[in-house]
């Protein structure tokens, strides 16, 4: 029986969320920032080359590249959007609003939470290769003067010589801390609740390479932050909004006007490094108008 092939380029923005940005079917308007800081002029892109990365999420496993954790972790995530965007959408049509509590609300939770964690804009400047260097030099720094560990010591010298060994060994690293669940975030979590931010305007969402925003409100964007939102914009007219509301004073459906929108485009401008719309001019107004400021 032949092997499957190796999955190697890995969307760290769900094609099955970009599909709700596109203009025509699976081409999206797409800008990415440059040297300079500033943002590319948008040109439509096939979400097959948007918002991704090679090898992203590939690690070692026996010795060999895997995408297992493509298949197996982010591969059942993106199932999941592919099934709960579309019912929320045509909820919303039938002119209703979708409620989440129980298991359904945790599975909510979770899972725009890993959304967080898989971009790569959630930690910036994170050096791969300086990760297996440290990783190496450790356990060089253990072995003993044993034949075997003369043996494990020749290895070790020559993966310090190796760019590529290195840069695998901090990814998979990297990807297994990442996926790595914590259950200090999820009961923090389980004080969450669902709730939709709606626009009724002209004025619409941008996708961005953050996927899902941590707004402070004032205070830190962390978790502590009771006053702390999670907003993430499923669609150029609805987003997913997670916050605190013990005495369930917040409505499920909120209508938000042009300076709301604004405000949550610009916060994804500042602090991402891929924008992606289902409108050139809008994404043209904010790479333009933003980067003049």
């Amino acid at each position: 029986m032949v092997a499957s092939k190796r999955a190697k380029k890995h969307h760290f923005v769900p094609k099955v969320l970009q599909k709700e940005f596109c203009n025509t079917p699976n081409k999206i308007w797409y800008s990415e920032k440059n040297l300079s800081n500033g943002f590319s002029k948008p040109e439509l892109r096939n979400i097959e080359s948007t918002f991704r990365i090679r090898d992203y999420y590939t690690v070692f496993v026996g010795g060999r590249a895997s995408d297992m954790v493509e298949r197996e972790f982010y591969g059942k995530v993106d199932d999941y959007l592919g099934k709960l965007i579309p019912d929320v959408l045509s909820t919303f049509a039938r002119k209703e609003v979708p409620i989440f509590s129980g298991n359904a609300l945790r599975s909510v939770q979770r899972v725009v939470f890993e959304m967080i964690k898989r971009t790569p804009d959630f930690v910036k400047k994170h050096d791969e290769i300086e990760i297996g260097r440290e990783i190496v030099e450790r356990e060089l720094a253990t072995l003993s003067d044993e034949v075997e560990s003369e043996l494990r010591r020749s290895e070790l010298t020559q993966e310090l010589q190796s760019e590529a060994a290195l840069r695998m060994l901090g990814r998979t690293v990297r990807v297994r801390a990442c996926i790595a669940r914590s259950k200090k975030i999820d009961d923090a979590l389980k004080d969450f609740h669902v709730r939709w931010a709606i626009s009724e305007s002209k004025h619409s969402f941008v996708l961005s390479s953050l996927i899902a925003y941590r707004i402070g409100n004032g205070g830190s964007n962390g978790l502590v932050n009771p006053m702390m939102e999670i907003w993430m914009p499923i669609s150029p007219k609805v987003a997913l909004v997670l916050l605190r509301d013990p005495d369930g004073r917040v409505p499920n459906r909120i209508a938000i006007d042009r300076d709301k929108i604004r405000q949550v485009n610009e916060y994804a401008y500042r602090n991402c490094n891929q924008l992606g719309a289902h409108s050139e001019e809008l994404l043209s107004s904010i790479v333009s108008n933003l980067s003049a400021m």
